[in-house]
């Protein structure tokens, strides 16, 4: 009898646990839709609330403020795309080819998920951190890159601002005029932003036309949309 009364508590725990992980994530992506439209400043907890069709008492069981959940937000969408680009890269052992993929990815996320691709824009308006934690897959590949002579840059900084700095103005551009299926499969506009980031990062002009021409199709990849 002990022991079934154990297994029944257990499982009343993991389910509520559940329950409670999916409100999370309901609250999490209602903030991010009105993040994405209005701006975090601009955005009321009873908007939240609202959009996720629950009680404000509701809210404060997970977060204390706004600013705790745009930090949640934010992370979930870094957490995201570390998944994303970690899938897109398998495989791939050139850093310079990774990077330029990085990018690409970046500006897919217009077409596939424009929300957190908006979100994600803002979230670098100060991203240009060395030591920032949405940096660590890039700044890896950079010192990959410079330590097998793939990629010719004055600092590991300088590099890292022409990346991101490209990267974001790309997704806002996109965000902007709208991306097509071209974009997705790293095609057209994509393929431009891909020769000036190869070009600024010192990669030989023969090397960055065979990059680029290798294949960068994102259109099925699903761990970020």
């Amino acid at each position: 009898m002990a022991s079934r009364n154990a297994v029944a508590v257990k499982q009343q725990d993991e389910a509520g646990s559940r329950r409670r992980e999916r409100m999370r994530a309901i609250l999490i992506e209602a903030s991010l839709r009105l993040f994405a439209q209005k701006g975090v400043d601009a955005t009321t907890i009873d908007e939240i609330v609202t959009v996720a069709g629950v009680a404000k008492g509701t809210f404060y069981n997970y977060f204390t403020d706004r600013a705790d959940v745009a930090r949640a937000v934010g992370s979930n969408i870094r957490q995201d795309l570390n998944k994303a680009v970690d899938a897109i890269n398998a495989g791939i052992d050139d850093p310079a080819e990774r990077i330029r993929r990085g990018v690409c990815l970046f500006m897919a996320s217009v077409a596939s998920n424009p929300d957190k691709a908006t979100m994600l824009s803002r979230l670098y308006d100060s991203g240009l951190s060395i030591t920032g934690f949405g940096n660590a897959h890039l700044l890896g590949d950079i010192r990959d890159g410079i330590a097998k002579g793939r990629i010719d840059v004055p600092s590991e900084e300088a590099a890292l601002h022409h990346v991101v700095g490209l990267g974001t103005a790309a997704m806002r551009h996109l965000l902007d005029t709208g991306a097509g299926p071209e974009v997705l499969r790293g095609e057209g506009y994509a393929r431009d932003i891909s020769l000036v980031l190869l070009r600024g990062l010192g990669v030989p002009p023969a090397e960055v036309e065979r990059i680029v021409a290798r294949p960068c199709d994102l259109t099925n990849l699903t761990v970020w949309s």
